[in-house]
């Protein structure tokens, strides 16, 4: 290849550029931004509009609406979602991919501007924002202290101005605590006694808290400033002294008269509570915090959010180190809860470490087939990749996210593949004896196209997921582009890099004294190198002494390791085993391409079966396309037929597989043994754990049973060597199909059950508590209390749920998120938040604690609790979200009342095994007073229906009548009626109206006042009010098999819905079948490409085919790996899939390659299939191997603390992670897949191929072709063409004599 032979031409600027590479490569990914979450834009825009003291049909009609037909004019909208509840509406509009989010979020702006002016005056100027995942907070600051809430509050607010300094800090929020306000508690009574209205107050107190300059004057010489100086600098003594009104005997009524005024604090709307069992010692290790010591202390919390595209990393660090610099009072407490900091660091420490892992995991297998040069060589191609990868990262600007650094990890054995293959090669062509810059030339040219081939059929599969539409779309994206990135990079390196470094390095044993090219160190370099290894000793001792006496013991220990153990059995692996090994799969090879056509009726009997099929499934096809295109009669003409011989086709593949096993004899006893054994061990441990069920269990081994006693029968009865068939190809063919269909029939009796995303165990559980609507704060906070109460005694019953939970908050009064249509804070909703210990300190699963958790707050009285967990992949609502709609709200509201009923119920029975949760959003019941305006009447005492409700909302809501400014801060000036005047509706009859005349009106006299309830919320979709009713799935139960049990429950009752009124299932489930319905098509699509690809590499239809056929085939590893493990089916097993269908081509292109090159220089079909596997064993067993095993670490979390045994003699080795059970089921699909796949490569693909060609040859001989011209050969240029290409060798010797005559050797480990 040209761009390999420049390479090797300006090799010593390749070592150099190599080189500056890997420090490039390093320095960018110590600085790349790193976070927890990937940065997105969601195609959202939140309309936020308050509006104090309505109630929420008050806001769904004076604002919802108003905003809502506004914004409708705008195009591009895919759902506009209000939720109008107490005193807040929030309109969100969700616009279509194609939209530009800077575009609509100025649209919106403009249509509520044109709104602004329709709402009613009290409502404050609507909020608009973007929703982006920069917007949550990267970590809470909870405060806590001996001394007031006050003094609290005003710490807080010192530091909330210096966390804001930090250049990295967007904002830090304070939530909680008590604000100071001037109060003006009017007496209703002493109103009416002096005839004051609320006006004369509000207006008395804004014209005199006022500052106002009244110019200048020229007193002799000098100018002289003039100003009229009334604003309070003692709000509470000044305040009351104001004259209000002058009676017309000329006496004075002061604000004292008719108020109370006091310098106090606003109304407590939210408590917030923390209680601390453990926290981190000065050694960063958890402890128990002692019993005695622990106490619930009121808190007040700063949430801080980092800037967009900051590294949240050094932002946590710079947050960190200015708690370190404050002054805080004495007895002052801080607490750091939901540091998503150490997630990322978390995620960059396994990162590492399952780089490490599976680095070593794939060198100790390079070892046994290379040896340790060449193994080294094979390794380096890793880290430049990624570093390669990390430099294009931070050219395009991308921060480095979870998703990214475990694609990262799931790319790890992909990178060694194209190395390996190369690397291989080259050696394969020292070992016969060519110079080592021909063989470096000569290795990679042979194998240079069918290695950018692999690599671009793998990149296609996941090109077309960077396509994937909406906000899981967005979330997921990042993944094929990191894939893409590192694949492209490790291309780059193998056709480089790698040649050259192999040419300065490669080996061959007993090759390399008296060469002419020999290449040895000078004893300046040796030198040199021993002073340089003696600087760095001295460095590291400098810098850290426990990492220079680990590394002064483990290299020792791997070098005598190596020398006495590793070297000494890869030795003989090398000199017996791999030939042995290669002789062993000629042999099979061999047996697996015989046939034999002279019984009668051979070409029916060897190809009846896979005809039928082949025919029936074609047929089927075109009769659907026919039914699509012409109608059902004409496609029936096709599909019945069609049907027809897949059935008979079917029935034979079926009827040979049991045929094959009952003539393997012992050797299908042996299989089916194993088999057996295998599925028992893995299967009984989940059943041992409680997650198979034994009916299960004893149907799923069924299979393996059912193959020993077929085998035992054949060999026991026995005596022929073939009963129908007679060619060992067609057996083998029929066997693979009847696996898949045993395999495909294992899944349906044992289903494993579908899911969005993976179930993890939660870092974070949150417990919503919600009491009656019209609960005051008070009360929701006894509520809350006794909950808190019940959890503390749980934990003190079980240590280990104990031992889980590092912190519990207590938040009173809390809302929904408000960004996402939750609206504002609520007295009667109360959240509690636990905290847990770090995965491998948990003694228990944190599921399990959670399902401690809700049997032990059930029961409750008046209340509705809600479990939900911090969870990773981004927000896709719960799993049963049922949306009513319909003309008439009254009759949605029986519809919802009764589906909830019937879910209740049903989980309550066990009909409905795993809901839990039910609860809608209809929050009827809150308690109302009605001020029924009787217009006629206020008419006649000269009032309008506004004066009427603006003087009844001035009373109890409180207007804020101005500010008081002491320095820095400001405190509002609210009046309203004094708390006595406004705790019975009694007071209220007794308000009176003032109109025009000065008249003092009676409320009643103008009004009725009636009792009522109302709505806590409502909720409208695209203008028409919806009732949601929503369920969650238990520990243990996937959303996906809950919602199916859900809709059978709730099938009959829904055709019986009313005309015009619908039930929606949507949430979690709508987006899941959007998924993988994208998915499907990037399959589609991804193998429409791979296929395309193949086509031009080879120039054939025949060999892309049979490589398709393989990745198909490859389906039979996956499902019997889910069945084992008994994963659900979920969106990363899928991605597993279309990766799987990429790396699996990988091997079959350099097989095919091969076999065709071969045929090309004139083998025979047979010595050709035969010699391709055997020279293409080796590479295809490492690049399968070092895939599998490099996905090892992150599958089965098996995590090394390698950074944490250099530097503190900690290696902290742990099994299992929330990262494992998140990312383990695409490492699940990917190596089951990849390791039946390579059986695939190995032995099925050259029996495909040998198939496919004497098809291809009786076709062409039925046809009358030209029987030279129907073999399956491509035009790819063979190896001897090479030699004569006109590119020099530089100056390296031509083949040595005895090139071939030579067997392979194991390199020296020198």
């Amino acid at each position: 290849m040209k761009i390999t032979n420049l390479s090797i031409k300006y090799r010593t600027a390749i070592a150099v550029f190599t080189l500056l590479l890997a420090i490039g490569g390093l320095a960018s990914y110590l600085t790349i931004p790193k976070e927890s979450n990937p940065s997105i834009e969601f195609p959202q825009i939140v309309v936020t509009s308050i509006y104090p003291g309505a109630s929420p049909s008050d806001v769904e009609s004076t604002v919802s609406q108003v905003v809502e037909q506004e914004i409708s004019s705008i195009n591009g909208i895919d759902e506009m979602r209000s939720t109008s509840s107490e005193g807040v509406s929030t309109v969100v509009v969700e616009f279509t991919p194609d939209v530009d989010t800077d575009k609509a979020y100025q649209e919106v702006n403009r249509a509520v501007d044109r709104a602004q002016p329709d709402l009613p005056d009290a409502v404050e100027e609507p909020l608009v924002d973007e929703i982006n995942t920069d917007d949550f907070p990267i970590m809470t600051l909870n405060l806590s202290g001996t001394y007031s809430l006050a003094r609290l509050k005003e710490v807080a607010e010192d530091l909330q101005d210096d966390l804001e300094g930090i250049s990295t800090v967007l904002e830090a929020n304070i939530i909680g605590g008590l604000t100071r306000e001037v109060q003006v508690n009017v007496d209703l009574s002493a109103l009416k006694t002096h005839g004051v209205s609320f006006n004369d107050l509000i207006s008395t107190i804004q014209q005199e808290n006022t500052n106002i300059p009244g110019g200048s004057i020229d007193v002799d010489r000098l100018n002289y400033l003039v100003r009229v100086d009334g604003q309070f600098d003692e709000p509470a003594d000044q305040i009351e002294e104001l004259v209000v009104k002058t009676t017309e005997n000329g006496r004075s009524v002061h604000v004292r008269d008719v108020a109370d005024v006091v310098f106090g604090f606003k109304d407590r709307e939210s408590y917030s509570r923390l209680r601390i069992l453990k926290r981190e010692n000065e050694a960063g290790e958890t402890v128990a915090v002692p019993a005695s010591e622990r106490r619930t202390a009121q808190v007040i919390s700063l949430n801080v959010k980092k800037r967009p595209g900051a590294n949240i990393l050094e932002t946590s660090d710079a947050v960190k180190a200015t708690l370190d610099q404050f002054d805080f009072p004495s007895g002052t407490e801080v607490l750091i809860t939901g540091d998503q900091s150490e997630n990322v660091q978390s995620l960059v420490t396994d990162l590492e470490n399952n780089i490490i892992s599976g680095l070593i995991f794939v060198i100790a297998v390079l070892l046994f087939f290379l040896g340790v040069r060449n193994a080294t060589l094979v390794g380096i191609a890793i880290p430049l990749s990624m570093f390669t990868s990390f430099l294009v990262f931070q050219a395009l600007g991308q921060t480095l996210n979870f998703i990214i650094l475990f694609s990262l990890i799931i790319a790890l054995g992909m990178l060694v593949d194209n190395a390996v293959v190369v690397i291989e090669n080259i050696y394969r062509f020292r070992e016969e004896g060519y110079s080592r810059w021909e063989a470096a030339r000569l290795g990679t040219a042979e194998v240079g196209g069918p290695v950018v081939a692999a690599t671009a059929t793998t990149v296609s599969a996941f090109v077309p997921m960077l396509f994937w539409p909406g906000i899981i779309g967005e979330f997921m994206s990042y993944l094929p582009l990191t894939l893409i990135i590192t694949l492209a990079s490790s291309l780059f390196v193998a056709l480089v890099i790698n040649p050259v470094i192999t040419g300065f390095f490669v080996q061959v044993k007993g090759r390399e004294n008296g060469e002419a090219d020999s290449t040895k160190w000078p004893a300046i370099a040796r030198y040199g190198g021993g002073v340089l290894i003696l600087l760095l000793s001295i460095t590291l001792g400098l810098a850290n002494w426990k990492t220079l006496v680990v590394i002064g013991i483990a290299l020792p220990v791997l070098y005598l390791l190596h020398v006495y153990v590793m070297s000494p059995i890869g030795d003989r692996f090398v000199e017996r085993g791999l030939p042995n090994l290669i002789q062993w799969y000629r042999s099979y090879l061999e047996r697996m391409l015989k046939r034999d056509y002279t019984p009668g009726y051979a070409y029916v009997r060897n190809t009846g079966a896979l005809a039928a099929l082949a025919l029936g499934t074609v047929l089927s096809g075109l009769g659907g396309l026919v039914w699509l295109a012409a109608g059902q009669t004409a496609g029936l003409l096709l599909l019945v037929p069609g049907g027809a011989f897949a059935a008979l086709g079917g029935l034979g593949v079926v009827l040979h597989t049991l045929e094959s096993i009952y003539l393997g004899g012992w050797t299908s006893v042996k299989v089916g043994g194993g088999l057996f054994a295998v599925m028992l061990a893995v299967l009984g441990m989940n059943y041992a754990t409680g997650g198979l069920p034994l009916p299960v269990l004893l149907r799923l081994m069924v299979a393996p049973t059912g193959i020993v006693v077929i085998g035992l029968l054949g060999a026991l009865f026995n005596r022929s060597d073939h009963l129908l068939i007679t060619d060992n190809r067609a057996a083998l063919l029929n066997g693979s199909l009847g696996g898949l269909v045993l395999i495909a029939g294992l899944f349906l009796v044992a289903p494993t059950g579908q899911a969005f995303f993976p179930d993890t165990d939660p870092n974070r559980v949150q417990i919503n508590v919600e009491a009656p609507l019209g609960t005051n704060v008070e009360t929701s906070n006894t509520i809350a209390q006794t909950a808190e109460e019940r959890i503390l005694q749980l934990l003190d019953q079980n240590p280990n749920s104990e031992a889980n939970i590092e912190n519990l908050l207590v938040n009173v009064g809390v809302g929904g998120d408000a960004q996402f249509g939750g609206g504002a804070q609520s007295p009667e909703r109360s959240r509690i938040s636990l905290n847990m210990v770090d995965y491998a300190e948990r003694p228990e699963s944190s599921s399990r604690t959670l399902e401690k958790l809700r049997g032990q707050l059930q029961g409750i009285p008046g209340t509705e609790i809600e479990f939900t967990k911090q969870e990773q992949g981004p927000p896709t609502g719960p799993p049963v979200n049922i949306e009513i709609s319909g003309p008439k709200f009254d009759q949605i509201v029986q519809i919802s009342k009764a589906v909830k009923k019937r879910l209740t119920d049903a989980a309550q029975s066990g009909q409905l095994p795993g809901l839990v949760d039910v609860s809608d959003n209809l929050n009827t019941g809150r308690p109302e007073v009605q001020v029924d305006v009787d217009r006629e009447q206020a008419a006649e005492y000269g009032l309008s229906t506004s004066q009427i409700a603006q003087t009844v909302r001035s009373a109890i809501q409180g207007v804020e009548a101005d500010t008081y400014r002491s320095g820095e801060d400001e405190y509002d000036i609210t009046v309203r009626l004094q708390s006595s005047d406004r705790a019975t509706l009694e007071s209220l009859e007794n308000l009176t109206v003032t109109n025009l005349r000065g008249q003092q009106i009676p409320l009643t006299s103008v009004a009725d006042i009636e009792e009522g309830t109302g709505f806590g919320s409502i909720t409208r979709i695209d203008q028409n009010r919806v009732v949601t009713v929503s369920g969650d799935a238990a520990p243990g139960y996937n959303g996906p098999d809950v919602l199916t049990r859900v809709q059978n429950e709730l099938a009959e009752y829904r055709q019986g819905l009313p005309p015009g009124y619908t039930m929606e299932y949507t949430g979690g489930n709508e987006e899941q079948q959007e998924s993988f319905g994208f998915l499907t098509t990037a399959l589609a699509i991804g193998a429409s490409l791979i296929f395309i690809i193949l086509i031009i590499e080879f120039n054939s239809i025949s060999a892309p085919f049979i490589i398709m056929a393989a990745v198909g085939l490859s389906l039979i590893g996956v499902l019997l790996g889910l069945i084992l493990t008994r994963t659900p089916f979920n969106l990363f097993t899928f991605i597993g899939i279309i990766a799987l269908a990429g790396i699996v081509v990988n091997n079959n292109i350099v097989l095919v390659d091969y076999i065709m090159q071969l045929r090309g220089r004139g083998s025979e079909k047979r010595d050709a299939i035969i010699e391709g596997g055997a020279t293409r064993l080796r590479p295809v067993l490492l690049t399968a191997l070092t895939t599998i095993l490099g996905l090892v670490p992150l599958t089965f979390g098996i995590n090394v603390d390698f950074v944490g045994l250099l530097t503190d003699f900690a290696p902290n080795f742990e099994f299992g992670s929330e990262n494992t059970q998140f990312w383990g089921p695409m490492g699940t699909a990917i190596i089951s897949g990849l390791t039946f796949a390579t059986f695939l490569t190995l032995v099925i693909v050259p029996v495909m191929y040998s198939v496919f060609d004497s098809v291809s040859l009786r076709v062409t001989e039925a046809f009358g072709g030209s029987v030279d011209n129907a073999a399956i050969v491509s035009d790819t240029v063979v190896t001897e063409s090479l030699l004569d290409d006109g590119v020099p060798g530089d100056g390296a010797p031509t083949p040595s004599s005895d090139a071939h005559s030579p067997p392979p050797e194991r390199p020296p480990d020198a």
